[in-house]
């Protein structure tokens, strides 16, 4: 756009120009009108060249749109206009030295000078617009041979995607049948711990009657002339106490066993409790899977003779070989002497099976 604005100004001076140089020496010799004339059809040259400059440039820009890749090559033609803008500027020098001395002679070599220059812009144009036509048939290959490429591709494609899918179908398979697994082991799991609930509190229970038993053996009540050798203290006591015919002498020998029996406190062991350290006594502890990992559980009284703020226990687990495996501290606060806490503890990355040993006793005191 540069040169064609450089060609453009190069007109309008030599209009004005050469019509100054026209009044100015319309008195010269017979060869000055030759001059003019063959000025005049450089003008009309120049203007035929300037539209077929402007119908080269709008094919140029449609071409530069549709072939991106074809501009490389134009590089040397930026470099030709370059060249030519320099020479128009050499050109335009030469006319306003042209326009001090206004010699016909000198107009003469210089039209001649703009023919050559012409003569040249010409051929380069022309080689361009070939280079370009070339590109455009390179193009137009490259594009077919894509095409013939990509269609031995086209069976490998659908494969890949007949193969994707069938992977993701039986994924999703395998995720509904691992989800109702999973469903399945926590219905099992949770039947597993209601079932130890329920083994837990029958435990309980006789343990409870086992320390009632033992109460009433350690008591001895029995009215006179009501047991035989034959028959245990606990049903001699049992009769004692249920015998709606019993005299009033027994009922009061009665009411005085029970008396005694309600004073006198139990030992932690007629409780079930087994002696830790530091008075603290266990009880009820069980072993329980849990998932992947193990829980404790049990209960725990305070047979101090004070109240503790907080009270701290470890827990430590051991293989068949007595080997350490895991170590757990936990604490209970606010653990008022005669106090019974339960505690439930997980031990994580153990399952029931790896455990052959444990120990819980009392860390430290606060």
């Amino acid at each position: 756009m540069k040169g064609m604005l450089s060609v453009f100004l190069i007109s309008v001076f030599l209009l004005f120009g050469l019509s100054g140089v026209k009044n100015a020496h319309a008195q010269e010799k017979g060869g000055s009108q030759d001059v003019l004339k063959e000025l005049d059809e450089f003008q009309r040259s120049l203007s035929n060249w300037m539209k077929n400059l402007d119908t080269m440039g709008s094919q140029f820009t449609v071409l530069q749109k549709n072939v991106t890749e074809s501009l490389a090559p134009l590089k040397e033609f930026d470099k030709m206009i370059k060249g030519i803008d320099e020479k128009l500027n050499n050109s335009m020098s030469k006319m306003e030295s042209l326009e001090k001395t206004a010699s016909v002679a000198e107009v003469k070599g210089m039209l001649d000078s703009f023919g050559k220059t012409f003569d040249v812009l010409k051929k380069l144009l022309s080689d361009i617009t070939k280079r370009v036509e070339d590109q455009e048939i390179k193009t137009s290959v490259l594009e077919k041979r894509y095409q013939e490429a990509q269609r031995p591709l086209e069976p490998i494609k659908k494969a890949i995607e007949d193969l994707n899918k069938l992977v993701t179908d039986k994924l999703g398979e395998q995720e509904k049948k691992i989800t109702s697994l999973e469903d399945s082991i926590k219905a099992r799991v949770a039947s597993l711990d209601s079932t130890m609930k329920t083994f837990e509190g029958q435990t309980k229970a006789v343990s409870d009657l086992e320390m009632r038993m033992k109460k009433v053996e350690k008591t001895g009540g029995v009215s006179p002339g009501t047991a035989t050798a034959g028959v245990p203290l606990v049903a001699q006591v049992q009769a004692a106490m249920g015998t709606e015919t019993a005299k009033g002498a027994e009922g009061t020998e009665t009411a005085a066993i029970a008396e005694v029996a309600k004073e006198r406190i139990p030992t932690p062991e007629e409780e079930g409790f087994k002696e830790m350290e530091d008075g603290f006594y266990i009880r009820n502890v069980n072993l329980l899977p849990f998932g992947s990992s193990s829980q404790i559980k049990g209960e725990i009284k305070n047979f101090s003779d004070r109240d503790r703020s907080i009270a701290a226990f470890t827990i430590k687990v051991y293989n068949a070989s007595d080997m350490l495996l895991f170590t757990q501290d936990f604490s209970i606060k606010t653990f008022k002497k005669g106090d019974i806490r339960a505690f439930s503890e997980i031990i994580s990355g153990y399952t029931p099976l790896d455990i052959a040993k444990y120990e819980i006793m009392p860390k430290r005191r606060y």
